[in-house]
């Protein structure tokens, strides 16, 4: 068991047994009176199943929370669908022409967003050097709601592998089928002084285009929440969470009550058993309750891309392949509300994928999946390099301020181009250099506190040397409807 293994289940003890000591306090507190129904609770309360407590003279609190979204979608092209995946189609990251591409239509789960369960908590009242902090801890779990599977998109590529090639939708992600693959952190709030963290964290790239994409980050219809690696990765989706990693944050308030945001977070690598690849990213950012903008750079070395192995070789079966890049990258996104029910929001990202600083690197096995070949290689040659663009532009309307009969309603529509340049070096492959053009829209009505439902549409078009109209599907459309359940 590797460290960071250890330091996931060590705070799931400590979630447990806050949990109990609440629970007996909770009972203790209000044995006299007459508490309201489960269900009254679950529907009405904004966090129904906190429990605050003390734990010695310190206000505590436990809390669980969670997330389901499931979808009906029909797609144009492709493969079927992989239910190990956080979202079982990605209209964003195309087609090909193969026998088993064809139009579908079936339940999702993740329309909108991944299909979670969490706990968190802190223990407050924490003296030292004449301040108070706050120890805080939050642990993560993404699961498929219709088969109770684990996130797990390194098995949909050792599925793949091999002769099984085009089976079903495969991707890389950041979530390989760890029990907390989607957080697993603790650390002190220091109030005005910050917070101070570590563990399998959120790049600020993902924290940022969560805020920052007109379409809600939507997992199944936004190229931002499809594709780690536009949406969080700064190049190499894997690199959305950040695993081994230490990060500081904190917000100031100025007396117009606008505020500054800064971060710097930094991945320890590189291991096998715990990250791979090192890097860091830092973020700077102003809000206030008219404007936002948000700025971060990303850079990593050694970074691990996974994806499918020896298409044809039966050799490769159930195995995975792994390749290596730098990368740095720059995002910038800004919103404007020039009315109380309009929200005008755009970005911008570059991302530059470089050779790897170690040509190569032993993993022999690594997300509980077998290498091929048991080695990592660099993905590119000394002295070359691509650069990538993405830009997007939206808006997203509440019909409530105008409309009060249609509380709870708000639409939203969106334009995103990604760009991806030749990869250039002593000499230039133009078959590296693609475009893709993405155009979503979403309306969305919440019905209560607990519970909202969905419409989404999204049309890609592909074109360029890196998407060929022989093997390729020029455009792919998806739309759906879904139900999702926050608690």
């Amino acid at each position: 068991m590797t460290i960071a293994h250890f330091f996931k289940l060590a705070l799931l003890p400590l979630a447990i047994s806050q949990a109990f000591a609440a629970q007996a306090a909770d009972q203790a507190s209000t044995a006299s009176q007459e508490s309201p129904s489960l269900v009254s609770r679950f529907m009405n309360d904004d966090n129904p199943f906190r429990i605050n407590f003390d734990l010695g003279d310190h206000p505590s609190y436990f809390q669980v929370y969670g997330l389901v979204d499931i979808g009906l979608t029909h797609i144009n092209h492709s493969l079927p669908e992989n239910y190990e995946l956080a979202n079982n189609f990605y209209p964003y990251s195309g087609a090909k022409k193969t026998d088993r591409t064809t139009s579908r239509t079936n339940w999702v789960n993740g329309g909108w967003q991944g299909s979670r369960l969490g706990f968190k908590g802190e223990v407050a009242k924490l003296q030292a050097w004449d301040h108070d902090f706050k120890f805080i801890y939050q642990l993560e779990a993404g699961f498929n709601t219709l088969d109770m599977k684990l996130h797990d998109a390194a098995q949909t590529l050792a599925d793949n592998s091999g002769t099984n090639a085009n089976s079903s939708v495969s991707a890389n992600s950041s979530m390989n089928g760890e029990l907390f693959t989607r957080q697993a952190w603790a650390g002190i709030d220091a109030g005005s002084w910050g917070k101070l963290t570590y563990g399998t964290q959120y790049n600020p790239f993902f924290e940022i285009t969560v805020t920052y994409d007109p379409n809600g980050k939507a997992d199944s219809f936004s190229p931002l929440g499809e594709s780690g690696t536009v949406g969080g990765g700064g190049g190499v989706s894997e690199n959305s969470r950040m695993k081994n990693s230490i990060k500081y944050a904190n917000t100031y308030e100025l007396e117009s009550h606008d505020k500054i945001n800064y971060a710097v977070i930094n991945q320890f690598g590189n291991s096998a058993g715990t990250s791979h690849g090192n890097g860091y990213t830092t973020q700077l950012g102003y809000e206030s309750s008219a404007f936002g903008v948000q700025l971060a750079y990303d850079r990593f070395f050694d970074s691990v891309k996974s994806g499918i192995a020896g298409a044809g070789n039966p050799l490769a079966n159930d195995t995975i392949a792994v390749s290596l890049y730098n990368t740095q990258a720059v995002l910038l996104t800004g919103r404007w509300m020039p009315t109380k029910d309009l929200k005008i929001i755009g970005g911008a990202e570059w991302y530059q994928l470089q050779p790897s600083s170690s040509r190569s690197i032993d993993y022999h096995s690594i997300y509980d999946q077998t290498v091929f070949g048991g080695v990592a290689n660099s993905a590119l040659k000394p002295g070359y390099k691509q650069d990538n663009y993405v830009y997007y532009l939206g808006a997203n309307f509440d019909f409530a301020q105008r409309v009060p009969a249609l509380a709870g309603l708000t639409t939203s529509i969106g334009y995103y181009l990604t760009k991806a340049d030749a990869i250039d070096g002593p000499t230039v492959s133009t078959n590296s250099q693609g475009k893709i053009d993405t155009w979503t829209a979403m309306l969305d009505y919440k019905l209560n506190k607990r519970f909202d439902t969905y419409l989404a549409y999204t049309t890609n078009h592909f074109s360029g040397d890196k998407y060929p109209s022989a093997s390729n599907y020029t455009n792919v459309t998806s739309y759906g409807a879904g139900l999702r359940m926050k608690f």
